[in-house]
């Protein structure tokens, strides 16, 4: 009886073993575009009883689902648990993808694979002449594949070598021929031209040209003739607002049996460097005292205007979730820390930021999401009349920073402050404090904007009290 006891006390044990919950809010959520490729820190959030974790990081998605070691860019074993990492030297106009995985003694699990898109060059110039071929260009049905093609024929009023769509063989619908992929950052005006000339047969003849953001699935017409004659050979020019990435196309719609021939010569699609940039470096963190998320971002960019301020927008759940952002502040160029102190206890909150410069409702599109869970229960309620019994200095929040990070400190009584920053060699680079204080609660923004990137220490001093702590800031 002795023995079965002991089994039985040994398997529920057993039983309770869990292998860790998944990571959770990350900083660089599903959707995110427009971040640095020169550098990007990667944020998330950890479960309890954890030992280590491990991060996997590329641009192909199956290396990443598969945790290849190939493509693990931060291993914890056995003991090491991160909730970031920096990741440098990335391309241009590309999807990443990543992942953590938590380890205790029962096992790991999986958090989902995230990703975003890196900013593509914010100028180009892409030309298409069709001198010998069409250049790329690709056929899209459901009909008339056979009727697009590339002839050593001048129609179109340029030099020999044009796109041409031709009546036969008969059919009747809707027939595109699309460019390759156009790298564009979203929001940028794009100049578009061509040359182009219709011979006509019967006044049902359409044709047009159009961008597609999906490869074809969905279509936004920029240009079409309804001709009631031959006409040309002419030219078109256009500007457009790119939604990102994009295809070109023209396209026939009707019954091909009533036109003879399209050409299309000398396309030009070309953009300045007048792109507006959203920050890459949002965060979100909930206060476990307080009904308050506080938000950090780094400098988004803009050549020309300048930067206005900073449109801050809000959801309530997870970034996958079907909800709706709204706008919840405006800000001033300066500003890189907000305060939101309208959220409701045990919910989540997702944000996102653009950049606002130039006329008065110009700004950019959005960055990367940063996701914040508020407690169902705060751990202390703060009233005016509490005061601290101690002196203390806080971790900075965020940290790692970029550029601005928030200090708070405490003094349980009236004494002479004063909160310095000092580089690795003991230099000191910055004075944040150096006043009577009485006592009470304190907190201080640091703008780090002129600092280079690295290691500092900050140190609050009174007659009484010394303590120091180190910050990291990335650019």
């Amino acid at each position: 009886m002795k023995n079965i006891l002991i089994f039985i006390i040994v398997y529920s044990v057993a039983s309770l073993a869990q292998t860790p919950d998944s990571a959770f809010n990350p900083m660089s959520a599903p959707g995110a575009v427009g971040i640095d490729w020169s550098e990007h820190t990667l944020f998330w959030q950890n479960p309890t009883d954890i030992h280590y974790n491990e991060c996997y990081f590329s641009s192909d998605s199956s290396l990443v689902a598969n945790m290849d070691t190939t493509v693990r860019i931060q291993n914890g074993y056995p003991s090491t648990i991160s909730n970031s990492v920096i990741i440098t030297s990335l391309s241009q106009n590309t999807k990443y993808f990543w992942c953590i995985v938590e380890y205790n003694a029962s096992g790991n699990s999986l958090s989902p694979m995230w990703y975003f898109n890196t900013q593509p060059v914010p100028a180009f110039l892409y030309e298409y002449q069709f001198d010998s071929d069409l250049e790329g260009w690709e056929i899209f049905g459901p009909l008339g594949f056979n009727n697009w093609h590339w002839w050593n024929t001048s129609s179109a009023g340029s030099y020999p070598g044009e796109m041409v769509f031709t009546w036969d063989p008969v059919f009747i619908g809707d027939s595109y021929i699309m460019s390759p992929e156009i790298p564009c950052p979203a929001g940028a005006t794009v100049m578009i031209d061509f040359h182009y000339y219709e011979d006509w047969w019967s006044d049902t003849v359409v044709v047009g040209c159009a961008i597609t953001p999906d490869n074809g699935n969905t279509w936004t017409s920029i240009w079409e003739l309804l001709a009631t004659g031959n006409v040309g050979p002419d030219y078109f020019y256009t500007t457009i607002s790119a939604p990102g990435n994009f295809r070109l196309g023209f396209y026939y719609t009707g019954d091909s049996n009533n036109i003879d021939f399209f050409y299309v010569d000398n396309i030009s699609l070309f953009t300045a460097i007048t792109i507006s940039y959203p920050p890459s470096f949002l965060q979100a963190q909930a206060s476990s005292t307080e009904k308050k998320v506080t938000l950090s971002w780094n400098g988004g960019s803009s050549p020309n205007p300048p930067i206005t301020g900073y449109r801050i927008q809000r959801k309530e759940g997870l970034p996958e979730d079907d909800s709706t952002y709204i706008t919840i502040e405006e800000t001033n160029a300066s500003t890189f820390i907000f305060h939101d102190e309208t959220v409701e206890l045990d919910h989540n909150y997702t944000y996102r930021i653009a950049t606002l410069s130039g006329p008065p409702g110009y700004s950019s599109h959005y960055g990367n999401e940063a996701t914040a869970y508020v407690p169902d229960v705060l751990t202390s309620v703060k009233t005016e009349s509490e005061l601290p019994s101690d002196f203390s200095l806080e971790q900075n929040y965020p940290n790692p920073f970029n550029p601005s990070t928030t200090i708070n400190f405490a003094i349980p009584k009236s004494s002479f402050v004063t909160l310095k920053l000092y580089d690795v060699l003991g230099n000191e680079v910055m004075t944040l404090v150096n006043s009577q204080k009485s006592a009470g609660n304190y907190d201080v923004t640091v703008n780090a904007s002129n600092l280079p990137s690295g290691i500092y220490f900050y140190q609050l001093q009174t007659n009484s009290f010394t303590q120091t702590k180190k910050m990291v800031l990335v650019r």
